[in-house]
Formats: C-alpha cells, structure tokens, sequence
C-alpha cells in the first residue's frame, strides 16, 4: 500500500472551495438523492475496493475475516483519546468519496443534529425499494418516526459544559454518543456493524459539529496540544483509493486545513485556555456490586464498601468537602462500572442516577442525573477486547461531578450514597416505548480525580 502525505494530497487536488455541512433537515431533494446516488454506487462496487461501502463501514468495524488495510481501526483498546479525532477523519474521507460517486461538487456531508429534532430525518426511514438509506435492522419505533429520548440530549449539553478537552470528549463518548447508537439498535447497536447503517454518518457528523460547538464556547477551551495527540497517525482512503496518512495535528482546523464549515456557527478562531499538565485518579470506595439488570430498573448501595481511599483522604487531608472548582488544582468524581456483561441490549438507554429518593420518579433534569451507560463501547470490549475484557466483561465509567456538586455532596456521604439504573425507551406519539435490558456489574467504584493546569 502506498501512503501519500497530506502535502501531497493537497497538491495533487489543488486549492479547493470551503464547502458547508448542512443540517440534514434543510437538504433539499436534489441534495438528498445525490447521497443516494452516492451511496448505491458504492455499494455496487466489490468490497475490497476501498472506495465501496463495505470497505468504509469494514474500517469501522466488520467480522469480515480478510484484515484488509485500515479495517477495525475503532475502538481499539487504548485508543479513547483519539474518539473524536480519528472520526475526523473518518468522516472528512467519507465525504470525498460519497462527492465523488454523487458527481456534485459542492456535495458535503450532512449532519443531524438531535438535539434540535430527535426524529430521524424521513429521508432514512423511507422504507421502499429503491432507498438506500432505510435500515430495516434498526429499531421498529425509531424507523417509523420515534423520537431520541432526551436524556441523550441532556447528557450531551452536559459534556459541553466541560473546558477540558479531554474531559470533554470521555464524557461526550462514554454516554450519550453511544446511548445514540443503541437507541437506534439494529447495525448501529455494534461496533462491527454500525456504519453499515446510513444514519451512522449523520450521527458523526453531528459528533464533530459538537466538537466545533464546544470550542465556540471558549472560556478555556482548546484542542490538546501534547505531542502524542498531535502526531497520531491513522491511514484513510480518498476518493482514488489512494491511501492517506494523517497526523492530529493535519485536522485541527476544519476550515483551513480540510476545507468544510457548519451552518450554524463560524470557524474558531484565537480561543486560549490553559493546558492540563497532570491527573491523578485515587479509588475512595469500591463496592463488589455482582448486581444483575433484568428489566427496566435497579438500584446498587454502597453502604458496606470497602473504603480504603476516602480513609485516607479523611486521615491524611482533614477535609470533608470536594474542591470541584478550584482555579489551578480542581476534582472530579468519576463512577466506575466494571466487569459489565450485556446479555441483552435495550432498544433505548440506561440513565445512572446518584442518590435518587425512595418513590421518585427519574428524570434526566433532575439533580440526581449522572448520566448514560455506555453500553456501545462495553459489548464490544466484551466481545472484540483483551483476553480479561472478554472472560471478564469490559469496564466504563462516568463523571458524576455535575450531580455531585447539585447535591451538595460531602466526601463522608459517599460511604451511603446509592446508584439507581434505569431502562428509557424511545419516544413514540407522546409516549415512551417500553423497553428491556439485561446486564450484569461485577463492581462499582467511586475515584477522586485530580487535574492540575498551569
């Protein structure tokens, strides 16, 4: 396989006009039936060309047992820090390829944003013949016109909320992006599958116009700026076949270095903030949970956990209170889930609340929300990990600040703090689409991490 720079794929492409991604609902018909046409001329080619559809999904994921060049290059273990970046690119590449076949030149990879219509656009729940954007694997009530549920959508605000960037991207990850995924079920639930579905490339593309949308924010936020990050390397393909080798740092400017923009908002520019330089992570309390979800709903106590770290925290430090807003040294409390087996995948959601009362009913605006189990990475981790995530199960966590704070959380409450789960569905003419999950948990922990910046 031969590789080409980006400096040479620039020169041999030339200076090209920065294109607009559109939100999917102000497509108009020509727009839409140019990806179609795009989409059926790719899936007309044989897989092992990489401009196919089964080979941009094959990279992705895929049981396909050929390992061609590129494929299985998400969702490795050891690769969560580059989730946004390596999807970049992904996409970017993507729509070279889906311009091309559609022979418009100014086609650019359309996004939906659900978090301003959570219905999947008609144009991918057309179910005739001839569309090659319906996927009949998806879930029955999101195909004929069910909506999100908006929990996914408050956890995604949530993550925005963060200034660091890689606090940000875990929290966006490990919840909502995925709760997309397994909301949608069918292809879309599993990583080996999930871009075989159309939609999934909307949904990319929203992910990365998030990622736009937080640096918007400023107030501290800004890409990393650490070499490993920067000098990451993943190979794609253009529109040739050509294989490409990027680096973090060739796509860190949609505008400047790869030629496109979102409708909603200006490219970023001269945003500063400052760089985290250290992070340390303490368990307080770890609780062997072997809890079992078979349903719609459980709840987990820590009461009885072993407490090793928050005792010496108490012992050494003499403090009662987190310091989750400090300027230069600041907190965060994260809940980790390990030892998670899927044993059956809910058509929806699993929202995690802290300390909910007794008889009250959970809801994703309430203070007791943490956030969404990211069940997307853990079955596939359980199945495609290391030799222990799969005996074992896979582990996930989630950042349980924001509820923490809302609560008013002291160090010592953590000792009877409890974790309720709950099973959300989508919703479908007013009304919540009754779903299952089953799973288990082997332990859960509550860890104390520390950011210093400089």
């Amino acid at each position: 396989m031969n590789l080409i720079t980006p400096a040479e794929f620039r020169k041999r492409f030339g200076a090209e006009p920065l294109r607009t991604r559109k939100n999917v609902y102000s497509l108009n018909q020509a727009e839409i039936n140019a990806i179609k046409v795009a989409v059926l001329k790719m899936r007309a080619l044989p897989y092992t060309d990489p401009t196919s559809w089964r080979y941009q999904a094959a990279i992705h994921g895929t049981t396909m047992t050929d390992n061609l060049p590129s494929w299985n290059t998400c969702h490795k273990s050891g690769e969560a820090d580059f989730f946004l970046l390596w999807h970049r690119m992904y996409v970017y590449f993507f729509e070279r390829i889906m311009r091309a076949k559609s022979g418009r030149a100014n086609i650019a990879q359309p996004y939906w944003n659900y978090q301003q219509n959570a219905v999947m656009p008609p144009a991918y729940r057309d179910n005739t013949p001839s569309n090659p954007l319906y996927d009949g694997t998806r879930s029955s009530s999101i195909n004929n016109g069910g909506a999100l549920p908006s929990s996914i959508m408050t956890a995604f605000n949530t993550s925005l909320n963060n200034t660091d960037f890689y606090t940000f991207q875990t929290n966006m990850n490990n919840g909502p992006h995925g709760s997309v995924h397994t909301t949608i079920n069918g292809n879309m639930a599993v990583v080996s599958s999930a871009a075989q579905d159309p939609v999934f490339m909307l949904h990319h593309g929203n992910i990365d116009r998030l990622w736009e949308e937080w640096r918007s924010r400023c107030g501290g936020r800004i890409n990393p700026t650490d070499a490993t990050w920067l000098n990451r390397i993943y190979t794609f393909f253009d529109e040739t076949g050509t294989a490409v080798s990027m680096r973090g740092s060739d796509i860190v400017e949609i505008s400047t270095q790869l030629n496109y923009r979102y409708d909603d908002r200006e490219p970023v520019i001269n945003c500063t903030g400052a760089r985290p330089v250290a992070r340390t992570r303490e368990v307080l309390i770890t609780k062997e949970a072997s809890l079992s979800l078979a349903g719609n709903n459980l709840k987990a106590n820590f009461t009885g956990g072993s407490a090793t770290g928050l005792e010496t925290i108490e012992r050494t430090q003499n403090r009662r209170a987190f310091n989750f807003d400090g300027a230069n040294v600041s907190e965060r409390l994260v809940i980790n889930f390990e030892g998670v087996n899927i044993q059956k995948m809910p058509q929806g959601v699993i929202e995690v609340y802290l300390n909910l009362p007794a008889g009250q009913r959970p809801s994703a605006n309430s203070k007791y929300f943490v956030g969404l189990l990211d069940l997307f990475s853990v079955e596939h981790h359980s199945a495609h990990g290391t030799a222990e995530e799969h005996a074992n199960g896979a582990s996930t966590e989630m950042d349980a600040t924001q509820a923490a704070k809302a609560l008013g959380l002291t160090l010592p409450e953590l000792r009877n703090a409890s974790i309720s789960f709950y099973v959300r569905g989508a919703s479908l003419k007013g009304a919540e689409v009754a779903t299952n999950a089953q799973l288990s948990i082997q332990r859960i922990k509550f860890a104390l991490e520390t950011q210093r910046t400089q």
